[in-house]
């Protein structure tokens, strides 16, 4: 059989081409290659470079799977993993007006290591970016043997654009090799310190710490994201997969039931009236009654959040909730509700409260004198909270006896949180009953040997303005088109809180709270002038009160409810709540009413009559 050659013989000797021509030219010619065996070897060598192929990515496989230990750390050096930063939520007032927000800010940090010589990078740096070149260059000699020192934790703005440029400028990058910049989120407050003591602060890793910041957390944190990614020697991503990429999911949006503009109209007013009367402290709360939302909240002093670091711990604290108080006859209107609920006080009848002012208690081994401020004689029950009567609230009291009356304070919420969620809220101090005095039973109802805040007193309030249903203070918005508006119980009827603010207008128009009759609107509420209990429990301290007044406007039909409490006023300018808190009270009712667009009686008279006389 004659073998086949892909192609002829092309080499030969001189000699046979010469000698052997004609031998040569009568040779058999080798044959061609059928097209068969052409395709069995293509097909030969395109199985074999597939195998190849095949074994190739086996082997990729294996080693992004199970490689080996010294290839899997190779790798693993050449991997990064980077956390990607969620933004934390927006706190917003009822209106949606920015209360706290989450910025981007930019940290200028270098590298010593990389820093040949720190006396001339110091000037070039501090020259061209307004630093000072003498704290640069000791930070460098500080930390010379760290990969990492901060030269400006917060740039400004211009700043960064400068420095931006100079990046971009082949003439400055080399003098500049080791300057960075690290972005980083900063939490900003554009209403400044307006209700800080309210919206609280964050730490320096974003959690809330005090305030709205914290009641709010789970809301307002956000989910943060990561990547891994392949990088080169110089630390340069070279690719990201889409598996190894997760990104982030920023925080909620928070409505607050607080109304910036309220809230800076109580605040003025708050510390106008401390500086007045030279006042140490003083707290304004304004609530609608009706859902408990809290519109306003105010402590003074207030403090800036941005700089809540220099700034002492007792001045952080939103005393609102945090402090409790005796509050003196500013406590009345809620036992003589409940005395009167429960058919001990009854509309009309006259309490002997003795023409000398003086009632002389004497049972067995008890003997006390109880006064008032001033006498007030025989009076209606009615007359006994107009005119402030210690001995007549004491009188119905002693009908009640001790059991009666520690529910009837427990029902108004006295002795307990009100559940508003608000940090630092404490419970106020209402003793046990075994632990009440053979005086407790007098003294209580005039607002003695018991502990309250802020917030219970407002509460309190709005019990008495939206007829009996025990409202949860919140500051979070009420949403009315979802539905979500809380059911509240009742724990008073009706019928006893209108007949309650009745008299308490009188307290007003006729009372102790004469100052605040002729305000725009009709005022009900309630004075009071509380001595200042001694810490060690012995008594109290001389010549230090605290000036209350509790109520709300319009008084037939209240749109809010306000308790303001101005602590240890100097007695030398005042100290009486009619005098201290009243007017403090007045204003923020009729500048808040205003503000809210609710019209006055006066207004509402002259539109009645333009109706009229319009047909």
């Amino acid at each position: 059989m004659t073998k086949c050659k892909s192609k002829p013989q092309l080499s030969v000797s001189a000699s046979q081409f010469i000698g052997d021509g004609a031998a040569t030219s009568g040779a058999e010619q080798p044959k061609p290659c059928s097209p068969r065996r052409v395709t069995i070897l293509g097909y030969f060598f395109v199985i074999l470079l597939s195998a190849a192929l095949l074994g190739l990515l086996a082997r990729v496989a294996q080693l992004q799977t199970q490689p080996p230990e010294q290839i899997a750390e190779l790798i693993e050096s050449q991997r990064s993993k980077r956390s990607i930063l969620a933004r934390r939520g927006n706190l917003v007032d009822r209106q949606r007006r920015l209360i706290a927000t989450t910025g981007v800010a930019w940290r200028l940090y270098v590298d010593p290591k990389l820093i040949k010589d720190p006396g001339t990078f110091s000037e070039h740096v501090a020259y061209n970016l307004d630093y000072d070149p003498a704290m640069i260059e000791q930070k460098l000699f500080e930390r010379r043997n760290t990969r990492y020192v901060v030269i400006d934790k917060r740039m400004t703005e211009e700043k960064f654009a400068k420095f931006q440029g100079m990046k971009a400028s082949s003439e400055h990058r080399a003098k500049m090799y080791g300057l960075n910049t690290e972005m980083w989120l900063e939490r900003r407050y554009p209403q400044g310190k307006l209700a800080g003591q309210i919206v609280g602060f964050v730490g320096r890793d974003g959690d809330g710490l005090a305030g709205a910041e914290k009641l709010f957390e789970q809301d307002l944190l956000g989910t943060p994201g990561s990547m891994r990614y392949i990088r080169d020697a110089r630390h340069r991503p070279l690719w990201i997969s889409s598996a190894d990429y997760h990104r982030p999911v920023d925080g909620n949006v928070v409505r607050t039931s607080v109304d910036m503009k309220i809230q800076e109209i109580v605040e003025q007013e708050l510390a106008k009236t401390c500086a007045e009367f030279g006042a140490e402290s003083g707290q304004v709360i304004v609530m609608n009654p009706h859902t408990g939302e809290i519109l306003a909240m105010a402590n003074h002093p207030t403090f800036d959040p941005t700089k809540f670091g220099q700034t002492p711990a007792k001045m952080r604290r939103n005393r609102c909730v945090t402090d409790s108080f005796e509050p003196g006859s500013a406590f009345k209107p809620f036992v003589w509700a409940a005395l009167t609920d429960a058919g001990f006080g009854k509309r009309g009848e006259m309490i002997d409260c003795h023409s000398s002012g003086v009632w002389f208690i004497s049972r067995s081994r008890y003997k006390r004198k109880l006064r008032d401020a001033y006498p007030v004689g025989r009076v209606t029950w009615e007359k006994v909270l107009i005119k402030s009567s210690n001995i007549g609230m004491a009188k119905v009291a002693d009908r009640a006896g001790n059991q009666k009356l520690y529910a009837a304070i427990r029902k108004f919420g006295f002795g307990s949180t009100t559940n508003s969620g608000l940090i630092g809220e404490v419970p106020g101090l209402v003793n046990p009953l075994k632990k009440w005095t053979r005086y407790s039973l007098h003294s209580i109802p005039m607002g003695q040997e018991v502990g309250v805040t802020g917030l219970q007193m407002a509460r309190a309030t709005a019990i008495i303005a939206n007829g009996g249903l025990n409202v949860v203070p919140t500051l979070r918005a009420v949403d009315r088109s979802q539905e979500r508006v809380p059911v509240f119980e009742r724990i008073m009827s009706e019928k006893t809180c209108d007949y309650t603010r009745q008299v308490m207008r009188r307290v007003v128009t006729e009372g102790t709270g004469r100052k605040l009759k002729d305000a725009k609107y009709p005022i009900f509420g309630k004075t009071g002038t509380a001595q200042v209990a001694r810490t060690d429990g012995r008594g109290y301290e001389p010549n230090a009160y605290t000036a209350c007044f509790v109520g709300g406007a319009p008084a037939k039909t209240p749109r809010i409810v306000v308790t303001c409490f101005i602590h240890r006023p100097d007695p030398a300018k005042g100290y009486y709540g009619g005098v201290v808190a009243g007017p403090c009270t007045k204003r923020i009712i009729e500048r808040t009413l205003e503000y809210m667009g609710v019209p006055s009686d006066e207004e509402r008279d002259d539109r009645s009559r333009a109706r009229l006389a319009n047909g």
